[in-house]
């Protein structure tokens, strides 16, 4: 995906991403960053792209106190992480992205009451370990997630980032 095609996704015209500054980096990338229309303070973009605009990575840090934890699992973080995860990941990715995508959407604190206007459809899920490890670590209980596709990469974790305790996400092209 290039570099004007991803900003023409819900993650740029729903969350209102601008960019913040850039830097060339090893192998005559740019790594460019970005903040949200709001919430600014929690919430970190990078993208890595070659000189033919081509995102080759892209990178979204959260706050772990603003996204929350077992008890309570905030509906902004949920979104922002599944459309910057279906933004970046690769067409010929996607479909298998998906599942992370909806595991992370449905996602609940166990403090989370959640009152559906639709009859819920069960997910299809065959790699049941896979996905509950993803739950733990979005959750804030695990340390780190990673799912290998056919082009791309992608790695869920809790890191420390700025002084403080965030959970990365990140894609990368393979």
């Amino acid at each position: 995906m290039t570099y004007v095609e991803l900003k023409k996704t819900e993650l740029f015209s729903f969350f209102n991403f601008t960019e913040n500054g850039r830097r060339p980096t090893k192998g005559g990338m740019q790594e460019i960053h970005f903040k949200p229309g709001g919430f600014q303070e929690f919430i970190d973009v990078k993208l890595k792209i070659d000189s033919s605009q081509m995102v080759h990575q892209g990178i979204l840090y959260l706050d772990r106190a603003w996204i929350g934890g077992p008890m309570t699992v905030s509906p902004f973080g949920k979104d922002l992480a599944k459309c910057f995860i279906a933004a970046v990941t690769p067409d010929v990715d996607k479909a298998k992205a998906d599942r992370v995508v909806c595991t992370i959407w449905n996602l609940q604190g166990s403090s989370d009451r959640v009152i559906s206007i639709h009859p819920e459809r069960p997910v299809k899920i065959t790699e049941k370990d896979s996905i509950e490890e993803l739950e733990h670590v979005y959750l804030g209980i695990a340390d780190k997630f990673e799912m290998t596709f056919e082009k791309s990469f992608i790695k869920i974790e809790n890191v420390m980032d700025v002084g403080r305790k965030r959970l990365k996400i990140s894609i990368d092209s393979i």
